[in-house]
């Protein structure tokens, strides 16, 4: 069990990292002419769950469905996504990257490195401690995430870094 400072410690340490990240986000969507962080993120999902629905990136991004859907429309204005009924049950909506979303994505992977800050501390990270601890902590950051949301509402991060390697060795 915690003792009370620490949990301050670890509340207030996380938060200051969440402030930057946010920020970082912010940037990235602003450089890659985006409204917000959250299309950008939508963008991000769509890219490795093609077809993806709209109910599964709100499960997924813990955002209201009706967030989305406004983020998607205004996405849709800017052609960056498609969607579409589905077939089986036309309650369903799928969305998909067009080729100028494919873009702003590949983009996106080539600035990440520029644009997002913990980008360096991570590398720090593994350069002080090694490969070892710093593989370590990303696995106790996806405990954590598990512990907090479900393993089930996180499994996709993993599911769509891995696909993103397979589409970069392409």
């Amino acid at each position: 069990m915690t003792d009370t400072h620490e949990l301050h410690e670890v509340l207030n340490i996380l938060r200051a990292i969440s402030v930057v990240n946010k920020d970082d986000w912010e940037t990235a969507a602003r450089r890659l002419d985006l409204d917000s962080a959250v299309q950008l993120n939508i963008l991000w999902i769509v890219y490795c769950y093609e077809g993806v629905r709209v109910t599964q990136i709100a499960d997924w991004t813990f955002w209201h469905p009706s967030s989305v859907v406004i983020h998607v429309k205004k996405m849709m204005e800017k052609e960056l996504v498609t969607i579409e009924k589905s077939d089986k049950d036309g309650r369903v909506v799928n969305v998909y990257l067009t080729d100028k979303g494919k873009r702003i994505i590949e983009d996106s992977r080539l600035q990440a490195p520029d644009v997002f800050r913990i980008t360096q501390a991570l590398g720090n990270l593994e350069t002080k401690y090694g490969r070892n601890v710093s593989a370590l902590f990303y696995e106790c950051l996806e405990f954590l995430a598990g512990e907090l949301h479900g393993q089930d509402r996180i499994n996709w991060i993993r599911e769509g870094e891995d696909k993103m390697r397979r589409l970069a060795a392409t």
